[in-house]
């Protein structure tokens, strides 16, 4: 019995000493071979998860034991139960840091939540990882849940803080998940992180970016952070991530500018103590359990490589290092250069395009434009340039701001003039087609590319200058207000030019009649139709008055309709009067301008004094000019009948005429009414053939 009591005694020394000797000698390149290990991997897998949407919570899962639960539902119970346990850690505040990385005992209970009766445990397992207990923790995770959300119910928000920044965690948090994102845009989320107001605003953007890469570069070659180890409440004390005799890295809570509100943020001396920090840093290894991205500003590396091979040309030499001073005139040097070769290009692209159109260049308009793209070109080299240079903030300001400014003003007046140029172009190619709806819109179209160049300029110069538009309208009030109410005559007329454009209406050219307005279509704007009246005024109407306006197009007319009455002396034979009527029938049947379809030739009145015979027909025509010289043939030719006919035109007056004051060609007529038709067709193919229309010759009957 003794003997069995030694052996089982000594069985259990064994079996002790072996889980110690396991403990003891844990596998370091284990994820999860120490509490500590186990608690970071977590953490640093469901920030992932939680903020940056990364799908990796699988991998979060590894760390909890969940042999408890049947196989089946076991992947989807786990990654509800990685979401409940991350929620309730990063309630609380503790490091990381702190927890054992070498510990003999086979479980291990977080110090945390143990005055609210949470039991957070970690366990030792075969394999030698440890994870989250099942039985301890995971199974209670809903009621500690329930203690944490009644918790936050009854805490206070406070409305003086921004939201995004409310927390040295959440700022901090803010910042890394941006800046994980590897693009432009996440550095330039992550910037807001920082406290700029010690620099102008018109190079915050600049500036924020290099300094938030900086900063992340120097966080990674100092320690790994943990998120739980900052305070989350927004009523925390300044929190010190690095501290060091050149300098701190500090959190700290500041008043935003523009809403009043505070916010957690990186001191302004912090951001400022950076290039240091980062020179002081940037030999370091990168810790290995940090998701760190090298991708350091250009002027950063390009400063850094001047240090490393040109040591003597770091010396500074009024405000600006000796490397920085030749740096600036080889950019103002080939800023020039390339303004000049990218003319050059341009002259010639402009030419070939203009000739393969079969058009001429205008030259004045060309060197217009060419001048100020010139200038543009230059500017953008310069600020490209400066911005390599890494100037100092002072400088910075003074030499962006202003190449900033000059390349504005000189690409807007590049882009009005490369307008003119473009505008010459469609103007040039409508005038080559048959369609008069390109000649309405062509300078429509380059009007409205002018007032796009316009505005595109201001909203450059106010972004230059750091001016929010929509707050400075919001904050315009009652001058806002008013301005509004101007504009809301200029959108009307601007929705009257898409009428126009799309309704079409009239064209360049047409004869219309609109309101008291009666004239030819000069041309079309974006705000107003000017109309050229037959007296030579210009009348302006707005175009927001077409929409609802009745408007006759003379100038749409197929034909144009020519009426009127012959008075013909009382003393006119029946059969003249026929030969008279069939004769003008027979002229309009061949005038080459007539309508062939439509015509009323007849004795229409019988007046006091006169017969009135009715001209009634249509001519083909372009225009009103055209048409009046159609009718000026028409009617010589008509008095050239009446004359052989000798018949007499009759003013509406009371007059005596005698025939023999008309000296008439014609006497006789034959009578009887076919004879008298056939005699006028006759005549008045006479008079065709003499005017060059009729070439055969009708025989005499």
């Amino acid at each position: 019995m003794k003997k069995t009591f030694i052996y089982w005694l000594l069985l259990l020394f064994l079996l002790l000493f072996s889980n110690n000797l396991t403990a003891q000698t844990k596998d370091p390149q284990n994820k999860l071979h120490s509490p500590r290990s186990t608690v970071r991997y977590f953490l640093k897998i469901m920030n992932k998860v939680e903020y940056e949407k990364a799908p990796r919570i699988d991998e979060a899962i590894s760390t909890l034991y969940l042999e408890d639960i049947p196989e089946a539902g076991r992947i989807a119970a786990g990654r509800d139960i990685a979401a409940k346990l991350f929620k309730v850690l990063y309630y609380f505040t503790f490091k990381v840091e702190a927890l054992p990385d070498d510990y003999n005992q086979n479980t291990y209970t977080l110090p945390i939540g143990s005055d609210k009766g949470f039991d957070i445990s970690l366990r030792c397992y075969e394999n030698g990882e440890w994870k989250f207990n099942y039985t301890k923790t995971l199974c209670h995770l809903d009621e500690y849940i329930s203690v944490i959300t009644k918790e936050e119910e009854n805490k206070d928000f406070d409305n003086t803080v921004d939201p995004v920044f409310r927390s040295p965690r959440e700022t901090l948090r803010y910042f890394f998940s941006n800046m994980s994102k590897e693009t432009k845009e996440g550095d330039e989320a992550a910037a807001e992180a920082l406290d700029l107001s010690s620099f102008e605003k018109s190079i915050r953007k600049e500036i924020g970016r290099e300094r938030a890469v900086l900063l992340n570069s120097v966080l990674a070659r100092y320690r790994y952070i943990d998120l739980v180890e900052l305070s989350d409440d927004s009523k925390s004390t300044p929190v010190i991530l690095l501290n060091d005799a050149i300098g701190r890295i500090t959190l700290e809570k500041v008043k935003i500018e523009d809403s009043g509100l505070m916010a957690w943020k990186f001191s302004s001396a912090s951001v400022k103590a950076l290039p240091i920090l980062y020179d002081a840093y940037k030999e370091k290894d990168v810790l290995s359990d940090i998701n760190s991205l090298e991708k350091l500003p250009l002027s950063i590396r390009v400063r850094d490589y001047m240090k490393k091979n040109f040591p003597n040309l770091m010396k500074t030499t009024f405000l600006l290092e000796n490397w920085q001073w030749i740096g600036l005139f080889v950019i103002v040097f080939l800023g020039l250069a390339v303004g000049k070769f990218v003319i050059y290009l341009l002259t010639k692209l402009i030419k070939t395009l203009f000739q393969k159109a079969n058009l001429n260049v205008d030259l004045d308009t060309q060197k217009r434009f060419l001048i100020p793209i010139s200038i543009t070109i230059t500017a953008i080299f310069w600020w490209s340039g400066i911005y390599l240079l890494g100037l100092p903030s002072n400088a910075r300001v003074i030499l962006l701001v202003s190449v900033k400014v000059i390349a504005a003003l000189s690409a807007v007046w590049a882009g009005y003039r490369l307008v003119d140029v473009i505008g010459n172009y469609l103007i040039g190619k409508a005038e080559q087609t048959e369609n008069k709806f390109d000649d309405i819109l062509a300078p429509l179209i380059t009007k409205a590319m002018k007032v796009m160049v316009v505005i595109c300029g201001l909203v450059f110069l106010a972004d230059i200058f750091a001016i929010e538009i929509d707050k400075f309208m919001a904050g315009l009030g009652i001058g806002g207000l008013a301005f509004a109410l101007a504009a809301k005559d200029t959108i009307s007329n601007i929705f009257g030019s898409v009428t126009i454009l799309m309704d079409r209406p009239f064209q360049i050219g047409d004869w219309v009649t609109i309101g008291q307005a009666d004239g030819v279509v000069e041309s079309v704007g974006i705000r107003s139709t000017r109309i050229r009246t037959f007296y030579d005024s210009i009348i302006t109407i707005p175009n927001s008055e077409l929409i609802n306006a009745q408007i006759d197009n003379y100038g749409a007319r197929r034909y144009r309709r020519i009426e009127t009455t012959i008075n013909i002396g009382m003393d006119t034979p029946p059969e003249k009067i026929d030969a008279f009527c069939e004769g003008i029938r027979e002229l309009i049947r061949h005038h080459p301008c007539t309508r062939k379809d439509y015509y009323i030739i007849n004795l229409d009145k019988f007046g006091p004094y006169a017969f009135g015979i009715l001209v009634y027909c249509f001519v083909i025509t372009p225009d009103w000019i055209a048409e009046l010289k159609e009718k000026h043939r028409l009617f010589n030719d008509i008095i050239r009948l009446a004359k052989r006919l000798g018949i007499e035109f009759v003013p509406p007056t009371q007059n005596i005429y005698t025939r023999e004051s008309h000296n008439l060609e014609y006497k006789d007529i034959p009578s009887g009414e076919p004879a008298a038709l056939e005699e006028g067709i006759r005549l008045a193919d006479e008079i065709m053939r003499k005017n060059g229309i009729l070439k055969d010759i009708r025989p005499n009957v």
